[in-house]
């Protein structure tokens, strides 16, 4: 069993095909290659934390894409994700923050998992060496402030082991936390 991340899917939301300039013409092309990506990557046996956003202003059912997907789904929720109980009962549980150990490399580490970016993330200053996933900030003006103010908390000296897993950083697939690490000292 392995654990896999992603956020901001935004299955089904045609205005997501413009605010990250994603490269398909239309949502279903979109849904349908994100599903196989997904699929190629995660087994039934895996986790998948998604970091928000899975779908909005959509036609399908959202049972309908959590059942053509590959493994067991956990939803941090995002801004775009509904606060029902249809919604919620989709997945195997859906909460606003929560925090995980996952190993990598041998280490186990914490990971903070939520939507949005918290700069001064639970374990940032300890030796814990906790790692905060998110995701919320598009391929938009938002991301580049963000971007700088990570770099920026570095360079006065605070620990900050952030990284946007939206889908669109990560080749619009799931991740691990290996991969999302190796990702970011390539970037």
């Amino acid at each position: 069993m392995r654990t896999f991340f992603i956020a901001d899917t935004h299955f089904g939301h045609s205005n997501s095909l413009g605010f990250d300039h994603r490269p398909w013409d239309t949502i279903e092309e979109m849904d349908e290659e994100l599903i196989r990506r997904w699929n190629r990557k995660v087994s039934k046996v895996d986790h998948v934390y998604v970091l928000g956003d899975f779908a909005y202003r959509n036609k399908i059912s959202i049972s309908n894409y959590v059942k053509r997907l590959n493994g067991t789904i956990h939803l941090i929720r995002g801004n775009h994700d509904k606060k029902t109980d249809a919604f919620e009962r989709c997945f195997e549980e859906v909460t606003d923050y929560k925090e995980i150990v996952v190993e990598v490399n041998g280490e186990k580490r914490r990971v903070v998992l939520s939507h949005y970016f918290i700069p001064f993330y639970n374990g940032a200053r300890r030796r814990s060496k906790a790692i905060m996933l998110h995701g919320h900030t598009h391929k938009e003006q938002e991301s580049v402030i963000e971007e700088k103010m990570k770099k920026m908390l570095r360079e006065s000296g605070f620990r900050c082991e952030a990284y946007n897993v939206g889908c669109m950083w990560q080749n619009y697939e799931p991740q691990t936390l290996e991969e999302i690490i190796a990702r970011q000292n390539t970037d």
